[in-house]
């Protein structure tokens, strides 16, 4: 994210054919979307974040914020999966956009990991039956 971010602005500054107010601005709300990023991916220390999500029965998942907030939650069909990444994309109840955890190889231990793209793996078919 920081490199992706960083790239962003090193553009933007080198647009000299820009006028300096409009590349003044974008660089701000660049800088304001890493911001929002980087809190959401639980860098930041807010009360918001998700602190533990468990993956209940047929494609039912409770969210847990660290404020205490407990939500319901469904994996939507867009999650991805790889050896060393997962994506899980989740409607949230009560929210009209969905959510996404990005979970990477090392932030889980071993057995956990591959437990979950185990059952993501064999449960496949049956998760977005419903639609």
């Amino acid at each position: 994210m920081l490199l992706a971010h960083g790239g962003a602005i090193a553009v933007l500054l080198a647009l000299q054919a820009w006028p300096w107010p409009l590349r003044l601005f974008l660089v701000m709300a660049v800088l304001a979307g890493l911001w929002f990023t980087l809190g959401g991916l639980g860098w930041r220390r807010s009360p918001a974040r998700i602190c533990r999500l468990v993956w209940q029965v047929e494609n039912q998942w409770r969210l847990e914020r660290c404020n205490g907030e407990i939500r319901a939650a469904r994996l939507q069909p867009s999650s991805f999966m790889h050896p060393w990444l997962v994506v899980l994309n989740l409607r949230i109840e009560g929210r009209r956009l969905p959510c996404s955890l990005v979970l990477a190889r090392d932030s889980l231990d071993a057995s956990t990991f591959r437990r979950l793209r185990v059952r993501l793996t064999t449960e496949a078919g049956t998760l977005f039956a419903e639609g």
